[in-house]
């Protein structure tokens, strides 16, 4: 799996999306590479490197906001 990539349930394979924390508002953008997640409640499961740059990993989960395309 690639370092910087996330799971989500109907966004299409290869697409980088901007994903934001409403709670510091730090962002990074990562690629949608795998199906899920499965957990109810959840839209988006990021690699521990990716999420890692919006919060500290044992935080574990975070409100956020998802945007794509991305405009340069």
């Amino acid at each position: 799996m690639d370092s910087e990539s996330a799971a989500h349930k109907t966004i299409k394979f290869w697409t980088r999306v901007k994903v934001t924390s409403l709670e510091n508002g730090k962002s990074t953008t990562v690629k949608i590479l795998d199906r899920g997640p499965y957990v109810q409640g959840r839209i988006l499961d990021m690699v521990k490197t990716a999420f890692s740059k919006i919060h500290n990993p044992s935080k574990g989960i975070f409100r956020g906001k998802i945007e794509w395309p991305i405009q340069s």
